[in-house]
């Protein structure tokens, strides 16, 4: 279609009808425009000769579809009416299955629940060089305040960022080029990602007898994603178009993607998706949060060797390699990849930057029980983890008691260890140097 016409009657007008002003404004008899608009913006005064019929003439451009379906879902008013809606779409629709989340008392899923999600999602990007660790110097009001900014007034930060760009960086995967590819983590962490971690609480929450497990598992998601934004939002204060993907567009179509059966069923019994997420704990001596950090698995059985499998783990890495069953239910995996070692700004436009990732090496064993992470090695070039060992919950007992364990050494020779707990969502953890 090389031109696209938009007719408007003027009962038709609304949410449409502030988009097209919005957008493009000199198509609306701009003589007519009332400068004393609530928004900066009139409405076509009775003068108009377009008054009864109104036809917008625009010349197709990439992105034009994607204009009109976010102008008419999205208003300033996007948290009240996501959480309402999604509200109302599962509270009449109760999960039959627990697909992610079953009661284990071992390993990764015995560590697991909604605390440890908003920990390990919230502190995530804290993995990365360029983030100090130290809980006492994160600006979480100047964060949280610019996030809140940028994500319930999206259109004008998205102009000055450019519509074009935003779409093709952080929507659709139009390039395979680092520096454009914001949309990758888009799709693996918040749509996939995001989508399972909301049915993996739901379940929880609903196992642990919750009466409304839907309502604890959506706020749940609401605290985790906007500590996450707020977290690498740092003190940056200006528009900021990460959020909005991630938070207008990839966060809640995970939520609806995983509320269907058939999808969280695909992703839990044909690709294994879990979730092994770090055991989080706290270092008093310089207020660090350590050993941190949200990672998922999948595995896709070989066809024609039932005991291999495809293995790919990924969270702020991305490692690929192969899994291998036992008989016992237990399995090893190997694998190698990249991860992030530097957040990094790669340009500036109308005061709204682009976000990129330098990328380092990591490699990794892993050994787990019926998909429960039970120990896991990791070796990588990144500033803060060059080696991480974990022991889950499982493996080592005194008595009845269990607890799980990690060490670690940095690129500068930092060494942390600590001791984690399964009737806490954070352990204790020492830190040889700041």
């Amino acid at each position: 279609m090389d031109q696209i016409f938009l007719s408007l009657e003027d009962s038709e007008r609304g949410v449409l009808d502030h988009f097209v002003l919005l957008e493009f404004p000199q198509r609306i008899c701009p003589k007519s425009i009332m400068a004393s608009s609530p928004v900066g913006m009139g409405h076509p005064s009775s003068t108009c000769p377009h008054k009864k019929r109104t036809s917008f003439r625009m010349a197709s451009q990439p992105g034009i579809i994607f204009h009109v379906f976010y102008g008419l879902f999205m208003t300033r008013a996007y948290v009240i009416s996501f959480v309402l809606l999604a509200l109302l779409a599962t509270t009449v629709v109760r999960a039959q299955e627990r697909y992610f989340y079953s009661g284990k008392t071992f390993g990764s899923e015995a560590m697991y629940n909604p605390l440890s999600v908003i920990i390990n999602g919230g502190f995530d990007v804290l993995q990365a060089s360029t983030h100090s660790r130290s809980v006492s110097v994160i600006p979480f009001h100047t964060g949280f305040d610019n996030v809140w900014r940028n994500i319930t007034d999206p259109f004008p930060q998205i102009s000055r960022f450019g519509w074009n760009r935003f779409v093709n960086q952080e929507v659709f995967p139009t390039s395979l080029k680092i520096d454009q590819a914001q949309y990758f983590p888009n799709y693996t962490l918040h749509l996939i990602g995001g989508g399972m971690e909301y049915r993996a609480t739901r379940e929880w929450f609903d196992y642990n007898g919750a009466s409304v497990p839907t309502l604890w598992a959506l706020t749940t998601m609401v605290v985790y994603h906007l500590l996450n934004e707020t977290i690498e939002n740092d003190a940056v204060v200006g528009p900021n178009v990460d959020p909005i993907a991630d938070m207008l567009i990839f966060d809640p179509a995970g939520i609806l993607l995983f509320m269907d059966d058939d999808v969280a069923e695909f992703f839990s019994t044909k690709l294994h998706l879990t979730d092994w997420s770090g055991q989080a704990a706290y270092g008093p001596q310089y207020q660090t949060i350590e050993n941190h950090g949200q990672s998922f698995v999948m595995k896709y059985v070989l066809p024609f060797a039932p005991s291999t499998s495809i293995f790919y783990h990924f969270g702020d890495s991305g490692m690929l390699g192969l899994s291998f069953a036992r008989q016992d239910g237990t399995a090893i995996s190997v694998s190698g990849g990249v991860a992030t070692k530097e957040i990094r700004a790669v340009d500036m436009h109308n005061g709204a930057r682009t976000v990129s990732v330098s990328l380092g090496w990591m490699a990794g064993i892993f050994y787990d029980r019926d998909n429960s992470l039970l120990a896991s090695l990791v070796l990588s070039n990144r500033a803060n983890e060059a080696l991480k060992l974990n022991i889950y919950p499982g493996i080592i007992r005194f008595g009845s008691f269990s607890p799980g364990l990690f060490c670690g050494l940095g690129g500068a020779g930092q060494f942390t260890a600590g001791m984690a707990f399964r009737f806490s969502p954070v352990g204790l953890a020492f830190r040889s140097t700041e």
